[in-house]
């Protein structure tokens, strides 16, 4: 659970070839092998787990409920959750499933997707035998490494295993919260997820019901849903928040949608499982020892390894280079359907989450939906063969029967999954050969649904199949019902949170808050983070620096629903004058480290201010401010190859001192995921203040790709920012720089209104592009807009990789500088 939305992106195995197509199939076709072979053999059995619960006590009890009618409700959904219903024999049902996860180092950058697959398959289940499923069609796209055409991988080649994929609607037992999928347990436990629904839930929830509505079935027969809102008495990253709906004659859940209550700290809850895991072994030990019995020395029936160094933490220098590691679930959606006027079964499934590492950001999106052609009306039962034990199985049991060492032990059985993974691979050719297809054998679900899974051989059949989207690159707004999943999404709204009750405070540090700059030097800082409740995180993040030996912080209280965040901070901060770039971030700070290559332009300011971003209309982002402003000096040119007094670092201009109060909206839009087709990246900014100086601004910038034929691709940005009254010399647009116009030194031209082109053509593989580009831009008095004169103007030639992550440009200066400049950075558009 602790990195789900990851977990769920990457359960597909993708792979690209790096070799000749032959080698590559047949390397291809025995990893899949052995991955099936491990599935066949299944996890290795677990030593009963240790619950850890708090007890409930009549006061959680009585405190749990905020009306009658919730009690009432949740314990019949608690029974209904629970029951099976020996009823339903079997069903028919078509299923489609599609795992998307991006990549990103800014707030603000273009939706760039790293990876995609998508599966349809004809599932049959019947009650006592398992679950058969025909795949129908299958394809993945990894455009980041240039596979951006759709392709499935069935026996070798580049693309996915499909093998494992596939989801099952329904089988007895399942959790009707598709939290990650898996068996419903009856009472909670807080070393996982927490079920709002299960027993003892009453000691971390709060209940209370809400609206009903009431639905008319084709046959006139009435229905009542009931919604319940559940809270989370704190907030926890395995505690929820969301709003909740049964039918009110069986209790049964028709539709969801929640979050969970906080985002997960890795770093915390490793360091708190850790610390939960040795107080289990000790008490363990304490029994045995009490018991007069030998301590036990296994885990999992395993030797257990020795701690080093009294501590199972990991590494300071891994939390270093990773910090922050965080993991989000924004939001699980899910509805169910009455079929034959009595079951309710999964219609559509959701989760929207992101993982962010460091400075870089994962957002995951999950979906699923099911058809179903009928329900207890299979003409013939399901052929679905006997389970036998697998050969790895068998020795693996032997072997911890045997108490073999570890080592030895894990080596025989990987010898064992390489000499069942040849078996089963030559008996997927041989199957091939003579049915066009081929099949796995699967136990689920902790070993209680069968699953036999039929697989074409025909890779292009799969790619292809009409069962598929016409484009893996389509929205699917239609598939999935994207406009009932985002009315549904509207009810974590900022009155549904967790309770009032702080956190302990979480320390952060690292490279994402490292950097260095002409005017600082070297600086980092620290930050300690409460999360209080209802929403609310009050984090302070102190930074200090070398060069110009200041101590800079921000003190700030934010509230959040999960998509929508307000913040209040009182601050003291180095910050930038330019509208283009991130020069402040880690990225930036390398090459002004390494050779002066600091483009940014900088001031100092303190004051307060309240901000909010929400996703409207892509992202919005606004601000509310008084502060004052004034200059900072440049205080250090050192760089690791230039020494102590490098030549090439630019002055920084002079910020004219003022008090100011204002306020500014940004919008941010990016639209098109394949790298081959229509492409934008919008961004529109307004800012107005008076005090000292008063004045308003604007910028508009759009950019817009798309391919030339198979062979290339092109690039087009155009952007423009306007200005009246009197600007500060910080609020100027300043041109010039990798950012503008490239081959030109940063902060060459500067004014109260600009214009700026970009234009680029490269050849059509993402993964590693080979540009041509050309830039043109003017900034000066506004009144000079009609008639600017020469522009600045630079052409050269770069090298974007993994769909423009990182970028090499060489870029020569045409006018007014005649100049040569290297430029390396993170985040290009193109």
């Amino acid at each position: 659970m602790i990195l789900l939305p990851i977990a769920l992106a990457f359960q597909v195995q993708v792979s690209v070839s790096t070799g000749s197509d032959s080698a590559e199939r047949a390397r291809g076709k025995l990893q899949r092998a052995e991955s099936e072979a491990q599935s066949e053999a299944g996890a290795p059995p677990r030593r009963p787990r240790t619950f850890h619960r708090i007890p409930l006590t009549d006061a959680l009890r009585a405190s749990a409920f905020k009306d009658p009618g919730a009690r009432d409700l949740l314990l019949r959904a608690r029974v209904a959750r629970l029951k099976q219903d020996s009823a339903l024999a079997s069903y028919d049902a078509t299923a489609y499933q599609r795992v998307s996860a991006g990549l990103g180092f800014k707030a603000f950058g273009r939706d760039r997707l790293a990876m995609r697959a998508e599966e349809s398959s004809h599932v049959q289940w019947e009650r006592g035998m398992g679950a058969l499923v025909d795949v129908t069609g299958a394809r993945s796209v990894v455009p980041i490494v240039g596979m951006v055409k759709s392709s499935a991988n069935s026996r070798g080649g580049s693309g996915m295993d499909i093998s494992g994929m596939s989801p099952i609607p329904y089988y007895p037992g399942r959790d009707d919260l598709w939290i990650g999928g898996g068996l419903a347990q009856s009472e909670v436990d807080e070393a996982q997820f927490v079920h709002p629904i299960a027993e003892g839930a009453e000691a971390y929830y709060t209940y209370q019901t809400g609206d009903s509505v009431l639905m008319t079935l084709p046959d006139g027969k009435k229905l009542t849903l009931r919604e319940l809102k559940i809270e989370a008495r704190w907030p926890k990253w395995n505690l929820s928040v969301g709003s909740f709906w049964f039918d009110e004659t069986s209790a049964h859940l028709v539709r969801a949608v929640y979050r969970i209550s906080l985002p997960m700290d890795v770093w915390a809850e490793v360091k708190e499982e850790n610390k939960i895991r040795q107080q289990d072994r000790n008490n363990a030990d304490s029994a045995n020892i009490a018991n007069g019995r030998a301590v036990d020395t296994t885990v999992n029936g395993r030797r257990r390894p020795p701690r080093r160094n009294g501590d199972d933490n990991p590494p300071a220098f891994a939390k270093a280079m990773l910090s922050p590691l965080k993991v989000d679930i924004s939001a699980i959606t899910m509805e169910y359907g009455l079929y034959n006027q009595r079951f309710w079964l999964p219609r559509t499934q959701a989760l929207e989450g992101e993982a962010q590492v460091s400075f870089m950001r994962v957002p995951v999106t999950l979906e699923q939906r099911f058809k179903y052609a009928s329900v207890n009306a299979l003409a013939a039962p399901l052929p679905i063969p006997p389970r036998t034990i697998s050969p790895v199985t068998a020795l693996r049991d032997s072997l911890d029967s045997a108490r073999t060492p570890t080592v030895l032990r894990d080596s025989l059985v990987r010898a064992a999954v390489r000499a069942r993974a040849k078996e089963l691979a030559a008996q997927h050719d041989r199957d091939c050969a003579t049915t066009g297809t081929y099949s796995t054998i699967q136990r689920r679900y902790e070993g209680t649904v069968s699953v036999a899974i039929r697989i074409p051989c025909d890779s292009a059949k799969l790619a292809n199949s009409p069962d598929l989207p016409p484009s893996i690159y389509d929205k699917g707004d239609e598939l999935f019902g994207s406009g009932e999943r985002a009315e549904l999404e509207k009810a974590l709204t900022f009155g549904l949170q967790p309770a009032w009750g702080p956190q302990p405070v979480t320390f952060g540090w690292g490279l994402s808050k490292t950097r260095y700059n002409r005017v600082e030097g070297f600086s980092t800082g620290v930050s300690f983070s409460s999360a209080l409740g209802r929403g609310y995180t009050a984090t302070l993040d102190a930074r200090g620096s070398l060069a110009d030996r200041q101590l800079n912080g921000d003190l700030s209280v934010s509230r959040t629903n999960g998509r929508s965040t307000i913040t209040g901070t009182v601050y003291r901060r180095l910050d930038v004058m330019t509208d283009f770039g991130t020069p402040l971030s880690f990225g930036a700070s390398i090459p002004a480290l390494l050779y002066a290559r600091d483009e940014g332009a900088y001031f100092r300011t303190w004051g307060a201010e309240l901000t909010g971003t929400t996703p409207q209309w892509g992202t919005l982002e606004w601000r509310l401010f008084a502060e004052q402003q004034w200059k900072a000096d440049v205080n250090t040119r050192w760089t690791l190859f230039g020494g102590g007094n490098d030549s090439r670092f630019i002055a920084n201009p002079a910020a004219q001192q003022a008090n100011e109060f204002g306020g500014a909206l940004r919008l941010h839009s990016s639209a098109g995921l394949d790298p081959a087709g229509w492409r934008l990246l919008g961004d529109v900014r307004l800012e107005g203040a008076g005090g000292d100086l008063s004045y308003v601004r604007g910028l508009v910038e759009e950019t817009v790709s798309h391919s030339l034929g198979s062979a290339l691709a092109g690039a087009l940005t155009a952007s423009a920012g306007y200005s009246g009254g009197t600007l500060p010399v910080q609020r100027l647009f300043y041109l010039g720089g990798l950012q503008t116009v490239r081959g030109q030194t940063a902060l060459t031209a500067a004014g109260n209104a600009f214009w700026l082109a970009r234009a680029e053509i490269g050849t059509n593989n993402p993964a590693s592009r080979v540009i041509a580009f050309g830039d043109l831009g003017w900034a000066g008095d506004r009144t000079a807009w009609k008639m600017p004169g020469r522009p600045l103007s630079g052409v050269g030639v770069g090298w974007s990789l993994l769909d423009g992550l990182v970028r090499f440009d060489l870029a020569r200066g045409l006018y007014p500088s005649q100049q040569w400049r290297f430029d390396s950075y993170l985040e290009a558009k193109f």
